[in-house]
């Protein structure tokens, strides 16, 4: 599908099926890095986004502000046709997640926050650079994004805090981080999280850092599937 002049990827298993689930992938991580828990959330409807410079969605020269991410997750859901929808977020995609939840609280029937700060982060151009020669389970940024997309989202980012906004969010809510020093998530984190939502559900898994699934998939999926039921 297309928003505007961007063509916006996402997967979307089993479109009959009840209950529908968007998967918001983190910082470089393409929708089909997630077509595992697609399947295990079966027989759910299960979608996942590729935003705009991931995987198989277009890499506008510019266009890579908060908005604009967010805008690539609101456009899947009017795509995909989804009244109300669950949504997993996943490290810098809950930046994303939130983003569309603040804007369409009455659509937003439950939410997944992997290991991330209620924050778009403001990146400084050494992280850039940092991420040029990094990588994510095992795979180059380089072969996840263009080199052009990379530096976008860095030039384009903006510290935006949603701290003080989460008490606008209407669904449940669960927190999933990491127990080992890698998680995004340390305690004072989790205290401003509670502060600010009350009912939030809490599962740290110990032997994950801030990868919460490579690991051990099924533990995830088991965290997440207990609270969607």
């Amino acid at each position: 599908m297309r928003r505007g002049d961007v063509r916006i990827h996402y997967l979307d298993r089993l479109p009959d099926g009840p209950a529908p689930v968007l998967v918001v992938p983190g910082y470089a991580e393409p929708a089909e890095e997630y077509g595992w828990l697609l399947s295990a959330l079966a027989p759910r409807r299960a979608l996942a986004v590729s935003v705009r410079g991931r995987g198989q969605s277009d890499a506008p020269p510019t266009g890579y502000r908060w908005e604009d991410h967010v805008e690539d997750v609101e456009a899947v859901v009017e795509d995909a046709r989804l009244d109300r929808v669950a949504v997993i977020s996943i490290s810098r995609g809950t930046a994303y997640a939130l983003g569309f939840a603040l804007r369409h609280p009455d659509r937003v029937r439950a939410l997944v926050i992997g290991d991330y700060q209620a924050r778009h982060v403001g990146l400084a151009p050494a992280w850039a650079e940092h991420s040029l020669t990094d990588q994510i389970r095992s795979v180059p940024v380089t072969s996840r994004m263009p080199v052009h997309a990379v530096r976008g989202v860095q030039q384009e980012s903006v510290e935006v805090p949603l701290w003080d906004r989460l008490a606008e969010l209407r669904c449940p809510i669960l927190l999933i981080r990491g127990g080992r020093p890698s998680s995004l998530v340390p305690d004072e984190a989790l205290e401003r999280y509670q502060r600010s939502l009350p009912g939030l559900e809490v599962v740290t898994i110990t032997s994950a850092g801030h990868d919460l699934w490579s690991r051990d998939q099924a533990r995830f999926v088991e965290i997440v599937t207990a609270f969607l039921r």
